[in-house]
């Protein structure tokens, strides 16, 4: 009943000022009240598009050119939840202000002052800190969790969590692999088989994304062992392609289209890396293209 009045007598500035100078004193000093004007109150939620009004919003800038926000509420009952309202406030307050035309991500953060004006008859004997509502939590606070080793950082790098997290970055072929065999480790040391089925789909998908299942053909993976040994032996044939193409470029280069084409069928049947460096040699030692098909075909 009586919230309105309350709204017209501090919706004058001088009485804001003495508000400020009487029950914040150590910001009264601080600021040019010059700049003190009266803000929206209507806050929209990015999330969920809910309007929400707190009573009245007031800011000012300090002598040194940044900026404070003034939220007041008038509360005629001591409410439990109180602390729980003005931290929402102030949160969507300061998502306004930051998706301002006139706020750069470098800008710093406005300072936030919320009083709770009460005209009820009783004591007050709510929380005045939203930490206080929760015997053992802090909602204000989040936990970082990296795939990376962060000062202060908990957690090993190779615990599960922070290998999917790596996953998820972009990695070279065989970073990968080390990232996926460092998953099932960790899957299988929990003898979990729920969970390696479970993380070998979630796995597959990110590779899918990546366009792995293609190249490496891991189609049919059922647990990480198996996706495991798929992802390297797909990625070491990956690889011995790679040098096998690459390789006959340079047979071509040295000895002709018609030398590349028939040591092709020779290069696919060659058994693994030695095979390659033994052409290889032959490819630098041999002064003909006959030459160096006699040499390949016994490598």
């Amino acid at each position: 009943m009586h919230d309105p009045v309350l709204k017209s007598v501090f919706a004058d500035p001088d009485m804001i000022g003495i508000l400020i100078r009487d029950r914040v004193p150590e910001w009264a000093g601080a600021i040019d009240f010059s700049t003190l004007r009266e803000e929206p109150t209507e806050l929209v939620s990015k999330k969920t598009l809910q309007r929400r009004h707190p009573d009245m919003i007031w800011s000012a800038n300090t002598t040194d050119g940044r900026r404070v926000v003034f939220m007041i509420e008038f509360q005629r009952t001591a409410e439990r939840f109180m602390a729980l309202r003005t931290t929402t406030y102030a949160a969507l307050t300061l998502e306004r202000i930051a998706a301002g035309a006139d706020f750069r991500p470098a800008d710093p953060l406005p300072e936030f002052v919320y009083f709770v004006l009460y005209h009820g008859d009783g004591p007050w004997h709510a929380p005045d800190r939203v930490t206080d509502l929760f015997e053992r939590s802090d909602p204000g606070r989040f936990l970082l969790v990296s795939w990376k080793e962060e000062e202060g950082f908990a957690q090993p790098r190779n615990d599960i969590t922070t290998l999917v997290l790596g996953l998820a970055r972009n990695l070279s072929p065989e970073e990968m692999a080390m990232q996926v065999a460092a998953l099932r480790r960790r899957v299988v040391e929990r003898g979990d088989a729920r969970l390696g089925a479970f993380l070998a789909d979630r796995v597959m998908t990110m590779l899918e994304l990546r366009g792995y299942t293609q190249k490496l053909q891991l189609g049919g993976a059922k647990t990480m062992n198996e996706l495991d040994d798929r992802f390297q032996r797909g990625l070491d044939e990956l690889v011995q392609r790679g040098r096998t193409q690459v390789l006959r470029r340079q047979i071509a280069r040295k000895f002709g289209e018609e030398t590349a084409g028939q040591a092709s069928q020779v290069l696919e049947g060659l058994p693994g890396p030695d095979g390659i460096d033994r052409v290889t040699d032959a490819l630098f030692e041999c002064g003909t293209g006959d030459e160096f098909i006699e040499r390949v075909r016994t490598a």
